[in-house]
């Protein structure tokens, strides 16, 4: 048990957890980082009048899997939450995703009224419908009800590619383009919806307070390894590796960009302390058509930090496209050609079985924190 290895590469929420699951699984793990400290989208900082920040914008974890709660309830309390967002649309404010009290607020009782009985007849036995599936409907009102979604809540820029495809940003807008038959206001529909007492940093510090965890932060892992010309065997200073590795971060770093730059949303976040206790009626306001920002979220909120006469609100600017990025990426542009350039890179690693993509970059997809830790569970299981 004490002769098996393992090298992780990039510790967010994804290598933080692989290593602990390897660690506990018997290996004697190194982990590489190029920042300064661990936690990739799930960076936090305290701001001057102590409230916590998420550095990149709201990550809440929710799921109906047991077991990947029981895994981070190892590390750290849990308090139970229930996200709430709002929609601003003109001098309108609604919950997201649309639900019967939004559709009365936006159209009128009557108006409501009809489209969901209409909701109901199409689409039986749901309780959510996305845009997609009430634009691809052939009942008029509720085509117009998609496109009112698409015109209206999604931009461009954040999640459509084209007028009636719903691409979602990142995993805290999964639900902008659903409405919701009922009154639900909850933005998530999980069984499992909570949040860390002290946040997700000390989380994923704990988790790599192993005494067969190394860790190397400021470290660019690519600096000390490679892979064979034939692709098969990973070296480490040279030297081949002979246990597996898991890479986080994007895969065309790798490999020094040979088929180009994948691309990736970037977001811009600043921070506005305010002396007051609140200024949100929930913790994130969506405003898609607002030309400066498209997202507010106020963190105490989240936090539930008990801090009097202070909140602090960090406002998200519309999305561009990033490549061969130094900072945090927002989430990867999932496009056909972008997965054309993917499926490329991950021909290169066919040969190379002892190297293992894993998380939202490596992967090139959308996933929520639950979901990077189920693939990590996932990994470790089959090794």
């Amino acid at each position: 048990m004490g002769n098996k290895e393992a090298l992780v590469i990039g510790l967010g929420i994804t290598g933080c957890s692989a290593a602990r699951m390897l660690a506990d699984a018997g290996y004697s793990v190194t982990c590489f980082e190029r920042a300064s400290h661990v936690g990739g989208r799930l960076f936090e900082d305290i701001r001057a009048n102590g409230i916590r920040v998420q550095v990149y914008g709201p990550r809440i974890f929710h799921t109906d899997n047991e077991s990947v709660y029981r895994f981070l309830k190892r590390f750290g309390s849990f308090y139970p939450y229930r996200h709430r967002v709002l929609l601003s649309t003109g001098d309108k404010t609604v919950p997201l995703p649309l639900n019967s009290h939004s559709l009365e607020v936006l159209f009128g009782e009557n108006h409501a009224h009809q489209i969901l009985i209409r909701l109901q007849t199409y689409f039986p036995d749901r309780k959510r419908i996305s845009s997609d599936e009430l634009i691809r409907s052939s009942d008029e009102m509720l085509i117009d009800l998609g496109r009112f979604i698409i015109e209206n809540i999604l931009t461009l820029k954040i999640n459509r590619q084209s007028p009636d495809s719903f691409i979602p940003a990142d995993d805290s807008y999964a639900n902008d383009a659903m409405v919701d038959i009922g009154t639900d206001d909850c933005y998530y529909e999980d069984s499992i919806q909570a949040m860390p007492m002290q946040g997700f940093l000390p989380i994923m510090e704990s988790m790599l307070d192993h005494p067969s965890i190394t860790t190397y932060l400021n470290m660019d892992a690519l600096s000390r390894i490679s892979i064979l010309e034939n692709s098969s065997r990973v070296l480490l200073d040279g030297v081949p590796f002979n246990g597996p590795v898991i890479f986080t971060p994007s895969v065309d770093r790798l490999f020094d960009y040979k088929y180009g730059a994948l691309p990736y949303r970037a977001t811009k976040i600043t921070f506005h302390d305010e002396k007051r206790d609140f200024c949100n009626e929930s913790a994130v306001i969506v405003t898609p058509k607002d030309p400066e920002y498209v997202r507010i979220t106020e963190s105490k909120q989240i936090t539930l930090q008990d801090i009097d006469g202070h909140t602090t609100l960090s406002m998200e600017t519309p999305y561009e496209t990033m490549v061969k990025a130094h900072t945090e990426p927002f989430e990867p542009e999932i496009t056909e050609a972008n997965l054309a350039i993917l499926n490329r890179y991950m021909d290169l690693l066919k040969n190379c079985t002892s190297l293992i993509p894993l998380g939202r970059m490596a992967t090139y997809r959308n996933m929520s924190i639950a979901e990077s830790i189920e693939q990590a569970q996932k990994m470790v299981a089959a090794l």
